[in-house]
């Protein structure tokens, strides 16, 4: 993929989305537009650390918290149905298993519909196990969580981040090769995903990668990748990759084509079946979140929205306008979300005849 020339109208929306960047303080934003077909589009805006000279550019490495997740259900969905199934249950699995869990199976996981606690507070961990390698501690995560009580009834959605460590774990268990392998060689490579990786973007060149922030006594806080704070492997799975922004449109590509007919990573009949409606209100599909738009709703969109507190990511596919969006500030917080939400503004109706709100 190569970036495209900006449409017609490129001085004016550079100028907005930087301004935009600019009203909600944060410090570097970054956006791309990808067509089903042809050239795409990248920008970027601000800096890498609130602190510093160095520009935030297309090239840069981007923390996607939890839009971590379409990633991960993507990677269980080149298992289907070799290795395991969507209808696998946690029970076939783990040994010990809350009787609230027994019918639980990797599309609940993965719909937010097991009843698993939500595990989104730093918290929630202080009794969860510990291991020698992220797989053997995300393998004793998953076999703890799924001993506790269950936070809702089996088929109403409740967030989870435990949902998508302990379906990781299956497929770990299923293939005897960690998720961070299996992402490697079954998503980011077969897709020319270079930049892949797991953690702050930072943490290995602090000098030349975007530092996340928080907002904290009235400025912008550079979050020191060496400082400890990372999220628990056991729900690596659901929010700790990153990315560059033209590999974040690649995978954004691949499952808008999808949706539109296209074999490409999976089968077109596996990405219909991630982007259909699987609980009551028909809204959480296979790692994403699915609506209807336009007149009789006969439009479809895919999304996800990410933050480990330190970035914010957002992916959007709109599959029957033809185009996929996605953004990321590397802040987080009010500020983050408002810059990413409406930068999504401005993007969308720039490429598409739809609106967003």
């Amino acid at each position: 993929m190569t970036a495209a020339p900006f449409p017609p109208d490129q001085a004016d929306l550079t100028r907005r989305l930087d301004l935009l960047r600019a009203q909600h303080g944060v410090p570097g934003l970054a956006w791309g537009v990808t067509p089903l077909d042809g050239p795409v589009l990248i920008g970027s805006s601000g800096h890498r650390h609130a602190g510093r000279a160095e520009p935030l550019t297309v090239h840069d490495r981007l923390h996607l918290g939890s839009c971590t997740k379409p990633l991960t259900a993507t990677l269980l969905g080149t298992l289907v149905p070799q290795v395991l199934t969507w209808d696998t249950k946690v029970s076939d699995v783990f040994e010990h298993v809350h009787d609230a869990y027994r019918e639980v199976t990797l599309t609940h996981l993965l719909t937010h519909t097991s009843g698993l606690p939500p595990f989104t507070q730093d918290e929630d961990f202080q009794d969860a196990p510990t291991g020698a390698t992220p797989q053997m501690q995300r393998d004793a995560f998953a076999a703890w969580v799924l001993t506790l009580a269950p936070a809702a009834p089996l088929g109403e959605y409740l967030y989870s981040n435990a949902g998508f460590g302990v379906a990781a774990a299956l497929a770990e268990r299923f293939t005897g090769r960690p998720w961070e392998t299996l992402l490697q060689d079954r998503v980011f490579r077969p897709l020319g995903m270079s930049s892949g990786g797991i953690g702050w973007p930072a943490e290995v060149h602090p000098d030349k990668e975007p530092w996340g922030h928080r907002w904290q006594d009235g400025h912008w806080q550079p979050h020191d990748p060496s400082d400890g704070y990372r999220l628990h492997p056991g729900i690596a799975p659901a929010g700790d990759v990153h990315l560059s922004l033209q590999d974040f449109l690649r995978f954004a590509r691949d499952h808008l084509r999808g949706l539109r007919g296209h074999k490409g990573l999976l089968p077109v009949e596996m990405y219909a079946v991630m982007h259909e409606g699987h609980n009551a209100d028909r809204t959480a599909g296979l790692g994403w979140g699915v609506q209807r738009y336009g007149p009789d709703e006969a439009k479809r969109v895919s999304s996800h929205l990410g933050s480990a507190e330190t970035f914010k990511a957002l992916i959007l596919l709109l599959p029957d306008d033809d185009h996929a969006f996605v953004i990321v500030a590397n802040a987080a917080g009010e500020a983050g979300h408002a810059a990413v939400q409406e930068a999504l503004g401005v993007l969308v109706p720039a490429f598409t005849p739809s609106h967003v709100e």
